[in-house]
């Protein structure tokens, strides 16, 4: 007895030009699946499968749009790094300014944020991103206290290692005020974060036995 022929599986109609896939559109929904995936699982336990499995597509079609984890962790934090260089780049809005615009800014990926914020020095492939960002922090910093030309190296020691040590409290005051966990609105954070900035300068001159300087940077 013959086994009767499967008909065909539809193709489009013939003559039609095949439907291109929008490969950009396809990037982005992979990024934002991987951001899900990483907050669910953590950077360290999530797999390429995990976000393939989140999206319902095979693994291989997210290999071909990054290679591998750290492919997709650099698209995700390269991304979010240049968008706080680029908000760093305005111009200084006075005392609390940076914590204000850096909340603001994080509001629109928070799990991305906080990924880099909490999780990303844990990660093999993320550190470096970490490590990044303090850098980047740590120079946005550095102006608040700088040396004058004629400090002794002294002086500059005292100013360099009240920059480096403030980073961490940046950090921390950003990351609380995403998740809200400081009991404090936009308004009060902004005005707290900038006495505390403010008296963090001047002691940081006092105890590097230099004048406050008059101008601030801008």
């Amino acid at each position: 007895m013959n086994t009767p022929a499967k008909a065909p599986a539809p193709r489009g109609r013939p003559g039609q030009p095949k439907p291109r896939v929008d490969k950009a559109a396809r990037g982005v929904a992979v990024l934002e699946a991987a951001v899900e995936v990483f907050a669910e699982k953590g950077l360290q336990a999530a797999t390429m499968q995990d976000v393939a499995d989140r999206l319902g597509v095979a693994k291989i079609l997210i290999y071909r749009l990054y290679p591998s984890r750290q492919s997709l962790l650099d698209a995700l934090f390269g991304d979010m790094l240049a968008r706080i260089e680029a908000e760093a780049g305005r111009p200084w809005g006075g005392y609390g300014s940076s914590i204000a615009r850096l909340v603001t800014m994080s509001r629109a990926n928070p799990k991305l944020t906080l990924l880099l914020l909490r999780d990303a020095r844990g990660a093999p492939e993320a550190v470096v991103w970490r490590e990044a960002l303090e850098r980047l922090l740590t120079q946005l910093i550095e102006p608040f206290v700088a040396a004058p030309a004629n400090a002794s190296d002294a002086q500059r020691a005292t100013c360099k290692h009240a920059a480096r040590t403030f980073m961490p409290f940046v950090i921390e005051a950003w990351a609380a005020g995403l998740e809200e966990t400081d009991g404090m609105d936009d308004a009060t954070r902004t005005r707290w974060f900038g006495e505390i900035v403010r008296a963090w300068r001047e002691a940081t001159y006092a105890a590097a036995r230099l004048p406050v300087p008059e101008s601030l940077p801008r």
